[in-house]
């Protein structure tokens, strides 16, 4: 049983790394083109990201609901009791919604022919917001991942008060970036037709 539990839970722990190098690296990507069209070839590397950010997501929660069954069977209701717990799959349980609205509504904003500074303001705050939404997730959910120390200790109300809060100030500084990317584009373009 014990090994079992060790191989989910080291299962898990690689897909997460995974998810977040794979979501770093795309957002990397993105910002370094947000003055360019998307061509075919960053389309399609958009689409196998999601494709490949979707997997892993999905090995997580099957994962993460192995754990918590393990943890059940091993210490009984005391197990569910951790407020913790129900931050950790809180949060999932949004950062999964927000990885739908971001295949839903942001990727076909971004997959247009215009750059993404180039679309209107209310298109790159909705992009911004979705794009803070899943960055602060997926750190904030890591940590839960490996805050042992919060266990049974910090209170739910808590832990989810310093998520929100995290998550206003990560879209409120995206939302104010590309908000102003229009006029940064306006700029750069002036300065280099000089």
């Amino acid at each position: 049983m014990e090994l079992l539990k060790l191989g989910i839970r080291f299962s898990h722990l690689l897909a997460a790394c995974f998810a977040l190098v794979t979501i770093l690296k795309a957002d990397h990507r993105l910002w370094n083109w947000r003055h360019r069209a998307l061509d075919e070839s960053r389309r399609r590397y958009l689409g196998h990201t999601t494709h490949r950010v979707t997997q892993l997501l999905v090995l997580l929660w099957g994962t993460g609901l192995m754990l918590v069954v393990l943890g059940y069977s091993e210490h009984g209701t005391a197990y569910l009791a951790n407020p913790k717990l129900w931050a950790k799959v809180s949060v999932v349980a949004l950062l999964s919604v927000n990885g739908y609205l971001l295949h839903r509504v942001a990727f076909p904003l971004i997959s247009v022919r215009l750059p993404l500074t180039g679309l209107p303001l209310q298109e790159r705050l909705t992009v911004a917001a979705l794009g803070a939404v899943s960055m602060t997730s997926w750190v904030f959910a890591a940590l839960l991942g490996v805050a042992r120390e919060w266990n049974q200790r910090e209170p739910y109300l808590q832990l989810m008060g310093l998520y929100l809060l995290l998550l206003a100030v990560a879209a409120m500084g995206a939302m104010m970036t590309f908000a102003l990317s229009e006029t940064g584009a306006g700029l750069l373009g002036r300065f280099n037709n000089r």
